[in-house]
């Protein structure tokens, strides 16, 4: 969740957006013409007159088709027994934009205008289906030859798996639903299915509609664990780059790159599993801030068992299951927009083993955890300055850390990953992908009944495997740092 935005530049610069107009009645026309039939190069996505997707001819299913780009006009939704379905090699852009009155939650009085593109909403009881493939991924993206953070909305799936928050919840960051219901999330199912995303690209997202009431590249409110999430890449996200709100959904292969506020962020009783996740931070973003005076409030990890801390003993407790996370930020011990590595706070339990977490001011922070049940073990942890801040707080269980706290120029070294800094501003390719591979296997841990299914035993910690044990999936060509 995205605090102030501190003054550092964005690399990219300019917005020069292609804005299509079209008419709903237009859309349906080329829904019913189905569009799979390639007739045009550029299509909006069809939608009524309340942002619903409309189907092809038969049935609730709306399937797009490769061989044509596709604009997100304004807020786009896919409602409950609807299906939108994406397949492999198909680049979605941001469409035209509608101007929404909008009302801050927070405040009832303060009321706005937002002009808003580019935001897909799966609806509780929706399903959306993004298939690609390692050499074909599904590209949400800006429709911009200068792209910036914001530029393209993102993607919000609510789902009826539980959080713990009393009834349904009202997700963050969207204007008033067109129907009832259209923005809420939460229920009892536990499996709960809201599609499959295997990998897919999400470029540029992030919309701030209010102080704390944001979108951000991949939102998830309530989603179960039916659902799929492999192989999925955020870019330059003007907030968050993956933010869960409850729900049980499970994911392997995460990429957050370039992302202003957190990599990942945990919320209202997520108890999901998450294996093999890479978050990179990027001196050229923008990088959030709070407090007066500013600090940094940019993270690797941020968990809140309730991010506005009014109900911190709400169950389920918020505890993600975590293992092989390489979470990085920079190789330079003066740079002072990154926070820490984890920031565990507001009740959060967690359970994070077999990780990399290095070039933050802090390493772990445990600021009012749930300590019952939390495990933070077999990780290789470094920080500029603290390790574990704030000092004082209930720890977790610790097992077998290696823990260092070094210099700029002894960052790799000293986690690992070789004596070349991960991350090289000078260069047109600042990310060796290579300087992120730990250098050989390592004590690593999968006991216990929470580590006996979903999660792939590994001789090494961090998201990487070592060139002596595997092929580096960073370098795959569906990735684009």
């Amino acid at each position: 969740m995205r605090k102030n935005i501190s003054t550092l530049a964005i690399a990219f610069s300019g917005l020069v957006v292609a804005l299509f107009t079209v008419s709903c009645e237009k859309n349906q026309q080329v829904a019913e013409r189905d569009l799979n039939a390639g007739a045009l190069a550029v299509l909006h996505i069809p939608t009524d007159a309340q942002g619903r997707i409309v189907p092809n001819a038969s049935g609730n299913v709306l399937n797009l088709s490769a061989s044509n780009t596709y604009l997100l006009d304004s807020v786009t939704r896919v409602p409950a027994g609807y299906t939108l379905n994406i397949p492999a090699g198909t680049t979605i852009q941001t469409g035209t934009a509608r101007t929404y009155t909008v009302t801050n939650p927070l405040n009832p009085t303060d009321i706005q205008t937002r002009s808003i593109a580019g935001v897909l909403v799966v609806e509780k009881g929706g399903k959306l289906n993004a298939n690609g493939t390692a050499t074909a991924p599904v590209v949400f993206t800006a429709a911009s030859s200068s792209p910036q953070a914001g530029d393209f909305g993102g993607i919000i799936i609510l789902g009826n798996a539980p959080t713990n928050k009393p009834g349904t919840q009202e997700i963050e960051g969207l204007p008033k639903a067109p129907t009832a219901g259209g923005n809420t999330y939460g229920g009892s199912v536990a499996n709960d299915n809201s599609g499959s995303l295997k990998y897919v690209r999400i470029e540029y997202p992030g919309i701030r509609l209010f102080e704390n009431q944001e979108i951000n590249g991949l939102t998830l409110g309530g989603v179960g664990s039916g659902t799929t999430l492999e192989h999925i890449q955020v870019s330059w996200s003007a907030d968050d780059s993956f933010e869960f709100f409850g729900g049980t959904v499970n994911a392997k292969w995460l990429i957050a790159n370039s992302g202003d506020d957190d990599d990942f962020d945990f919320d209202f009783g997520y108890s999901g599993k998450i294996q093999f996740a890479v978050g990179l931070k990027d001196p050229s973003s923008t990088h959030s801030t709070s407090g007066s005076p500013a600090t940094s409030d940019a993270n690797g990890i941020e968990s809140d068992n309730d991010n506005t801390g009014a109900s911190p003993a709400n169950t389920p407790i918020t505890r993600p299951v975590l293992s092989n996370f390489t979470l990085l930020g920079y190789n330079s011990s003066t740079s002072t927009d990154l926070r820490n590595g984890n920031r565990w706070r507001r009740s959060s339990s967690l359970k994070i083993r077999n990780s990399v977490i290095a070039g933050f001011h802090g390493g772990s922070a445990f600021e009012s955890v749930t300590s019952s049940g939390a495990d933070f073990s077999y990780n290789v942890l470094h920080a500029f300055t603290s390790l574990y801040p704030p000092t004082g707080d209930t720890a977790p269980s610790f097992v077998s850390n290696v823990t260092t706290s070094k210099a700029a120029t002894g960052v790799g070294t000293a986690i690992g990953l070789g004596t070349n800094p991960f991350y090289n501003s000078s260069s047109a390719t600042p990310y060796n992908v290579n300087s992120a591979r730990p250098t050989s296997t390592s004590t690593t841990s999968f006991a216990g009944t929470e580590y006996s299914s979903f999660f792939t035993p590994t001789t090494y910690r961090g998201a990487i495997a070592p060139s002596s044990v595997g092929a580096n999936w960073l370098a795959e060509s569906w990735v684009v740092l």
